[in-house]
């Protein structure tokens, strides 16, 4: 027990609760507390807690730029896989390209279909206009057998074209992009 000239004090219900930051009920105005902030004022953090979320920050910013690295290595290693695949392919193209090449049959065919050689003896005939005249439609005006002279002379339409791109201002690519 404490000595005899110890006098007990009260504790100030107002002074107590307005230092620590809490509301005090008012007659007749209900306090309601949400989960969240009841979950907030439960937690207490200790000098372990503490430590620990130090560590957890520090292995962030350790760990932080050479897992970004990691990150960019590993998009770059799928982006070179990608275009060793995409070079495959054409290599692969390429390859039947020759092989076809290497086949005289194919080889007369391209001289017949782009060239139009024949063989001797062959006679070749080329036709036309022997698209569908369904493809372009009809003609909305029809050509008339009339001819009409122009007023302009080509000659002096020429010159002047020439002369005004001989005084026309240089454009220079340099400004641009």
């Amino acid at each position: 027990m404490r000595g005899a000239g110890y006098v007990a004090k009260r504790p100030n219900p107002t002074r107590g609760s307005a230092r620590r930051g809490t509301r005090t009920a008012q007659p007749g105005v209900p306090v309601t507390e949400s989960d969240a902030g009841s979950w907030l004022r439960g937690i207490r953090f200790s000098g372990f807690s503490l430590l620990m979320m130090g560590i957890v920050v520090l292995g962030v910013i350790v760990v932080g730029p050479n897992f970004k690295a990691y990150i960019d290595q590993q998009q770059q290693i799928a982006a070179l896989r990608e275009s060793v695949e995409q070079s495959t392919a054409e290599i692969a193209e390429v390859r039947d390209e020759r092989e076809r090449w290497n086949d005289s049959t194919y080889v007369m065919t391209q001289a017949r279909d782009r060239l139009y050689y024949v063989n001797p003896g062959e006679i070749s005939f080329i036709v036309i206009d022997d698209v569908d005249a369904g493809v372009f439609g009809e003609d909305e005006a029809p050509v008339s057998d009339n001819l009409t002279e122009t007023k302009i002379n080509w000659a002096e339409s020429m010159l002047t074209s020439l002369v005004s791109a001989g005084y026309a201002d240089v454009v220079s690519d340099a400004g641009q992009g």
